[in-house]
């Protein structure tokens, strides 16, 4: 009875106002026809999702930034091309890292549908023919039960395989530590590289070595050695470099070297009322990876290969010889430098090693300074997170060194906070205990050791950590 009623309803008004009727039972069922359509592409995305044997599918996807994922999900032309830099970092250290230790099981490094061309021979001739190929690692792609993965227990990861997804500490050093070809022209004249070293021994000696190149081949050796009574020892030399460092793994100047060999590096000192044989042992999975900066013809690089070593040797200056066990730090730079500053800063313990820097050019746009923190696991060692921090407050001033004739005033205590989109937090607090001065143009460098206090929470762990560190920083030079 009541479907009758509504449908002689429907009927009089269709008579009685055709065109507004027949409107409105247009739009009705257009919007009708947009919902199915609506629940059926998201039922389609949500099964694509789901299957691993389509672009990006897998449980978890990682872009490159800035790129929509919409380009990944139908494989569009646009994401043809598509590399991610520092994939092996990201695997082993990210994915396989201390941050998702009790989410991600296993990560399968994957090439999918790549246009080859395969050479048929057919007889005496040969023809070239389009074909579609995927690379991947066996075993990985084994244990995270990949679509491509090939259930044959011939098929066995090669030499090359277990190198990309477990290398030795020491292949990790020799393929992230490398040098490079300097810019040639005019472009490349203040280009610089160099091998970083500093050190924190047990009696409280602090010691800062730097081996520099230029690209025409000259090498400067700089020492800087701090004793536990504040008295400083400096030098530096400059040679010619009988070993090109680019290419390479050791710097050799004159009678002074530093060289990368079997996951460790020595450092030879020489002169005639200094010397010193040092070895550094990088604790294995701390480092963070070879990044460079460009804009125009500015170009920088940085890779930190040993967060945190272990450093032993014997140290001469003068009558008295100091016999090293402490911790250590090393890192590598190279690039043009002219008009670029920066903030850095790393402190260590045994379970967790913190990073900090930003750097400042005039073809660089406004950055903040990034923050990595890395994790200690009993089965997994790596990065923990990244967090995004504003330059560090500076204050508690006081005179410091002299640089010609005037005194510079240097912070006492440094001080920020990072954060993220992760909800992490780090507060960082550094009270400055020694201070070293270096005039560049019109403004002063300062390399400072103090005292580090961490807190926060990051991925999920209460942080809270005190220990000696590093920092660095730029103030404006002292009026003459």
């Amino acid at each position: 009875m009541r479907i009758q009623s509504a449908a002689l309803l429907a009927w009089r008004t269709f008579q009685t106002r055709p065109r507004r009727t027949a409107v409105l039972l247009l739009g009705f069922g257009v919007g009708v026809a947009v919902m199915i359509a609506l629940l059926a592409v998201g039922d389609a995305l949500l099964l694509q999702a789901q299957d691993r044997d389509v672009v990006s599918g897998g449980d978890l996807v990682l872009l490159p930034a800035g790129v929509d994922p919409e380009v990944i999900k139908v494989g569009a032309v646009t994401g043809m091309f598509l590399a991610i830099p520092n994939a092996r970092f990201l695997v082993r250290q990210v994915l396989l890292g201390p941050r998702f230790g009790g989410t991600v099981e296993a990560a399968s490094p994957e090439i999918t549908d790549k246009l080859v061309y395969v050479r048929v021979r057919k007889g005496d001739s040969a023809a070239i023919m389009p074909a579609r190929a995927a690379g991947l690692i066996p075993s990985a792609a084994q244990q995270s039960r990949s679509a491509l993965a090939v259930p044959d227990p011939a098929w066995t990861d090669t030499a090359d395989d277990r190198d990309w997804i477990a290398p030795s500490p020491a292949d990790v050093l020799e393929a992230i530590d490398r040098f490079h070809r300097p810019i040639s022209g005019p472009e490349g004249r203040t280009w610089a590289e160099w091998w970083y070293f500093n050190f924190i021994d047990r009696s409280g000696l602090t010691g800062y070595i730097s081996f520099i190149a230029d690209r025409e081949g000259k090498a400067l050796v700089s020492v800087t050695m701090v004793t536990p009574g504040g008295e400083h020892v400096r030098w530096q030399e400059t040679h010619p470099a009988t070993v090109l460092p680019y290419a390479m793994t050791a710097f050799e100047a004159g009678r002074h070297r530093a060289e990368l060999r079997d996951g460790a590096y020595s450092v030879r000192l020489r002169r005639p009322d200094f010397s010193a044989d040092l070895r550094f042992r990088p604790v294995p999975h701390l480092y963070f990876p070879p990044v460079e900066w460009h804009a125009g013809v500015f170009r920088s690089g940085y890779v930190v290969p040993a967060l945190r070593a272990s450093v032993n040797g014997v140290l001469r200056m003068g009558k008295e010889t100091v016999r090293l066990d402490g911790y250590g730090y090393h890192d590598h730079n190279w690039g043009i430098w002219q008009a670029v500053s920066w903030e850095w800063g790393t402190a260590s313990v045994p379970e967790f090693a913190l990073l900090a820097g930003l750097v400042r050019h005039p073809s660089l746009q406004a950055q903040q300074m990034l923050v990595a923190l890395y994790a200690r696991d009993a089965d997994r060692t790596g990065l923990l997170g990244v967090l995004r921090a504003s330059p560090p407050a500076l204050s508690e001033w006081r005179p410091g060194p002299a640089i010609g004739g005037a005194s510079v005033r240097v912070p006492g205590r440094l001080r920020y906070t990072a954060v993220n989109d992760a909800a992490d937090r780090l507060q960082i607090d550094i009270t400055v205990r020694d201070v070293l001065a270096t005039r560049v143009g019109k403004q002063v460098f300062l390399q400072m050791r103090g005292g580090y206090t961490v807190e926060g929470r990051v991925g999920g762990r209460t942080i809270m950590f005190s220990t000696e560190g590093f920092a660095e920083t730029f103030v404006p030079a002292p009026s003459q």
